[in-house]
């Protein structure tokens, strides 16, 4: 904004230079009927920012970047509402990258973020071969917020959940309906730090209950329909299947459930299924599924401050937020048939 622009858009608002760059840079520092007359302003006077000859004087990118395995899963949905609906109020958009999955995907779009220097990257998940990327990302001064989890190095700051918690909860709520095989479907706990802190408190919820822990019974699949039902199926070809099983994302457990079917058991009378995330069609599987909520769009909304904030306070301390989750139970879950 040029200087005369700022003066008449100060002028016609009655506040100072100072709040009309702070409406335009940091938007979130100023107060919402402060912001409206400004921007009322700049209406009447007829003033469009421009975001391009901004970010070549600033030399930083207006965009912010978000790192996501798939597309395909809705999993992501109300995280990427929250992140947009935050950045409505700000001179940034939004750019999405889709890593597939694959380590070396993942790698080069950490590299681009870094190369076109963009105002912040938001990364909703990462394989741990790709820690050293994000560090390098972190260390060249672009703010980074990793989210869907608090990643075991207190150096990144976190916006997420409590991973090992929130499994540990839907484990022993299974315990205490007296299932005592429980099988696990879930993500390549190998690479992905969230998937192993889920493992961990699924373990965990067992040894506190004194019930053995069985490889035999946990499979790892990708998050989709078509690798819970093919877990499952494995599962339940088992000479001595689990009389419950718990997927670690919605997406596994509705194929899970379509396996049960198939094999003519009913859920929950013959084998007992939960799930991990409480998205939208959760409700209305059949029978509905009992799972754990993760509150993806605040988790948006608060990891857009969180860079906000970077941007404010250069130097600042780690930010380490663990967002609470909540154990729905629906209809997919009952006492053991014995």
């Amino acid at each position: 904004m040029d200087r005369k622009n700022m003066r008449d858009v100060a002028a016609r608002a009655g506040v100072s230079q100072a709040t009309v760059s702070r409406v335009v840079h940091s938007p979130h520092l100023v107060k919402p009927n402060t912001r409206q007359k400004v921007a009322a302003a700049m209406e009447e006077v007829g003033y469009v920012y421009n975001t391009v000859a901004a970010d070549f004087t600033r030399q930083k990118n207006s965009m912010i970047g978000l790192i996501i395995f798939t597309v395909r899963s809705s999993i992501h949905s109300e995280l990427i509402e929250g992140i947009q609906e935050e950045l409505e109020s700000t001179r940034f958009s939004l750019v999405i990258a889709n890593s597939r999955y694959d380590e070396a995907t993942e790698r080069k779009l950490i590299q681009l973020f870094r190369e076109r220097n963009l105002s912040g990257v938001i990364v909703a998940e990462t394989t741990d071969e790709n820690r050293p990327e994000l560090k390098t990302l972190q260390e060249s001064g672009v703010p980074l917020v990793l989210t869907w989890q608090m990643a075991a190095d207190p150096d990144f700051d976190c916006v997420g959940i409590d991973n090992h918690r929130s499994a540990y909860d839907m484990t022993k709520y299974l315990i205490g309906l007296g299932h005592e095989r429980i099988g696990l479907i879930a993500g390549n706990f190998d690479r992905i730090e969230r998937v192993r802190q889920r493992l961990e408190g699924y373990r965990r919820a067992l040894e506190e209950a004194g019930i053995a822990f069985d490889p035999a019974i946990i499979t790892r699949r990708e998050p989709s329909p078509m690798e819970g039902k093919m877990a499952m199926s494995q599962l339940l070809a088992l000479q001595r299947r689990p009389t419950a099983v718990f997927a670690a994302s919605d997406a596994l457990a509705l194929g899970a459930l379509a396996a049960s079917g198939e094999y003519g058991l009913r859920v929950p009378d013959d084998i007992s299924v939960s799930g991990f995330d409480d998205v939208d069609f959760a409700p209305f599987c059949v029978p509905p599924l009992t799972t754990v909520r993760v509150p993806g769009y605040e988790m948006g909304k608060r990891a857009v401050r969180a860079i906000l904030d970077q941007h404010e306070w250069n130097g600042h301390g780690p930010i380490r937020l663990c967002l609470p989750t909540e154990l729905v139970i629906r209809g997919s879950c009952a006492a053991p048939n014995r």
